[in-house]
């Protein structure tokens, strides 16, 4: 009898306890509950900045170079190098016997850049209509060429964007007219660059031959044996050069800030990103004293990028060429931003994910937010939480049936040395009494 009754009353236990079990814990419990909660804090909004530290050297902002074609028709050098000119100062005497084939060879160049220069033009034109056309309207095309109104009126013409080798501009058949538009744009750029060495010495006297500079700047070299002669002028303006890694190429863009520090000079100096080749850098006393440096090695060798980055103002005289500053390039920046610490967000996927706030009721909220970018340890979102919300780290609540209420641990702050090496022992007898 004794056995009977404590087989049933221990099945009634177990029964009971299941009951309580599944009306507490089941899926369909209607019983509120508590979760402790032990990782909090309020947000609050910061102004925060991604940044690529990057070695870079002082480089001149453009390189002259002026060319004499053989030996008779130069007279004598009347500089070296590193000598500071002024524009239209003398730098050789010519032979007056030969300094009308030199003029000639002279006015030829020029005829062919001015040529050049209008088939770039036309090209970089042609281009920015084609894009203009493209973003107002998209075209179908079966032979990857693209259509766009004509220059000088309504009739549509047929632009393959693989023709512009005779100007040196190449364009990718894919659309990507931004990348056709920088090549004719520098293109461009080095043309007047090499009109205005011409035009410098076409425009001197012919009583009194002579190369002069087309710049005020300093004589970098002097090539006195090999035929072409040719003197190397760096103007006065400075700006930095620097290269990226293939992953890092990625991450910059044409316009980036960049904040620059450099032996001399009180402070970081602001400037931008002027210009990120997409070719690999060639080989220059720039590229080798940068990889000097940096001690940098990789597998594919030749995946480096120049990156040219110009200060907002004038450095001239403040440092030699070939410099070695410290730049931080700003990749990404987020003001009056909101940051959590790393693996506070679920489901996240590196732009968008889920954050856990507590509600004015007590309860957790589930909140969707955007991604901005990681930093230090904490992921800044670009929206979703808003200052003064409590985020909370709770590994239960992704998975845990319904919004139980929270309890946590009462906040408290913990004096620093000074505040407490000054704060006297009464104070402390007192805390303890009160207690």
């Amino acid at each position: 009898m004794n056995r009977f009754f404590f087989i049933g009353l221990s099945i009634a236990i177990v029964a009971f306890l299941t009951s309580n079990f599944l009306l507490l814990f089941g899926e369909k419990s209607i019983i509120s509950k508590e979760l402790y909660v032990s990782e909090y804090e309020q947000a609050y909004t910061h102004t925060y900045t991604e940044t690529l530290p990057k070695e870079a050297l002082t480089a001149p902002q453009d390189t002259m170079e002026i060319y004499v074609q053989d030996h008779e028709a130069l007279e004598q050098w009347l500089v070296k190098e590193g000598d500071a000119v002024t524009a239209g100062a003398e730098l050789a005497r010519l032979n007056e016997s030969e300094s009308e084939d030199q003029r000639a060879i002279w006015q030829s160049e020029q005829s062919a850049l001015q040529a050049e220069r209008s088939e770039v033009q036309s090209t970089l034109q042609e281009l920015t209509q084609a894009r203009a056309s493209q973003d107002s309207s998209v075209s179908e095309n079966s032979n990857n060429s693209s259509s766009y109104p004509g220059i000088g009126g309504d009739m549509e013409q047929e632009l393959r964007m693989d023709v512009n080798v005779s100007v040196g501009v190449e364009v990718p058949e894919d659309g990507a007219y931004a990348s056709g538009i920088a090549q004719a744009q520098q293109r461009l750029a080095a043309i007047d660059s090499e009109l205005a060495v011409v035009e410098a010495q076409l425009a001197q006297s012919q009583e009194n031959p002579a190369l002069i500079s087309p710049v005020d700047g300093t004589v970098a070299s002097i090539n006195r044996d090999s035929a072409p002669l040719s003197i190397e002028i760096y103007n006065n303006e400075r700006e930095f050069v620097t290269y990226l890694l293939e992953d890092e190429w990625h991450e910059v863009e044409q316009a980036d800030r960049v904040f620059i520090q450099a032996p001399g000079i009180e402070g970081a100096i602001p400037g931008t990103v002027r210009s990120v080749s997409e070719i690999p850098a060639e080989e220059s006393k720039w590229f080798e004293a940068y990889r000097d440096l940096g001690r940098i090695e990789q597998n594919n060798p030749i995946a480096f990028y120049e990156v040219r980055i110009a200060p907002d103002a004038s450095l001239q005289d403040t440092m030699p060429y070939g410099s070695n500053v410290n730049t931080e390039i700003t990749l990404n920046e987020a003001q009056d931003a909101v940051a959590l610490r790393d693996g506070w967000i679920y489901d996240d996927d590196e732009t968008a994910g889920t954050a856990y706030t507590l509600n004015i009721d007590g309860r957790p909220s589930a909140v969707p937010v955007e991604i901005a970018f990681a930093q230090h340890g904490r992921v800044v979102l670009a929206g979703g939480m808003e200052a003064g919300d409590i985020a909370i780290n709770e590994e239960q609540l992704h998975d845990y049936p319904g919004r139980p209420k929270l309890f946590m641990p009462f906040p408290g702050r913990t004096p620093d040395f000074n505040y407490a090496k000054n704060t006297e022992w009464r104070a402390y007898v007192e805390y303890l009494l009160a207690r």
